[in-house]
């Protein structure tokens, strides 16, 4: 069976080359071209929390709020190469970029051992409207890359309500536009959990997500994202 994987694998390469994920150009292996790959940039050292770059090792912000979350690790800072990937994911059409991707952000960030995986789970209109939805799937080729195919609970986050993009807001904005937005719809007390989205910008998105699993019984929650904007 493996062989037959392998063979198929090298046909569809042969007559489909594989592409780098940010600019499209035909690619030997991996999941970025030799360039692309060079201009990536990793998060710069910053709070141990939020994962905000900057001097402290907590920012004020958690400090006198403290988040739902234990921390939020990314593969990356979000623009140049990595920022085209997460586009052409989120906005063109590229969904098969989900699991090379999440097996690129799994060699990032090495899931805990025995956590579950859950996705943010995209509003019910964008996931009809896109045609999938992004963190799901990346969720899918994280827990696949890192062994942990058993662990990935689909269906244990969901929407309560159709929440507007959160592109072009305010920190406080956004929290209020998701507060409330989401529940635990399976039993999850006592879990360490790894939660993954596409992009992580002030965290508010991912504060309602974590609060809904701990209200839930989760014993930790960590925010895993394939890109940090700063």
């Amino acid at each position: 069976m493996r062989l037959l994987r392998s063979t198929a694998r090298a046909l569809l390469d042969l007559v489909y080359p594989p592409r780098c994920a940010a600019c499209s150009e035909p690619i030997a292996s991996g999941l970025f071209c030799e360039t692309c790959a060079g201009a990536l940039e990793p998060v710069p050292p910053g709070c141990a929390r939020c994962g905000l770059p900057g001097p402290d090792p907590v920012c004020g912000a958690c400090l006198a709020a403290p988040p739902s979350y234990d921390r939020i690790r990314a593969g990356g800072l979000f623009g140049g190469p990595l920022a085209d990937a997460v586009h052409g994911l989120k906005y063109g059409g590229r969904a098969a970029q989900a699991r090379p991707l999440g097996a690129w952000l799994a060699a990032r960030a090495p899931l805990p051992p025995g956590a579950v995986v859950i996705s943010i789970p995209l509003g019910r209109g964008r996931r009809i409207a896109r045609g999938y939805d992004q963190a799901a799937l990346l969720a899918d080729g994280l827990a696949r890359a890192a062994g942990a195919r058993r662990r990935r609970l689909r269906g244990a986050l969901v929407r309560t309500r159709e929440t507007p993009p959160q592109v072009g807001r305010s920190r406080e904005e956004r929290l209020r536009n998701v507060a409330g937005a989401f529940a635990a719809r399976r039993a999850i007390a006592g879990l360490d959990v790894v939660l993954v989205d596409d992009v992580v910008t002030t965290g508010a998105t991912a504060e309602a997500a974590a609060r809904a699993l701990r209200r839930a019984g989760a014993r930790s929650v960590e925010v895993v994202a394939l890109a940090r904007a700063d």
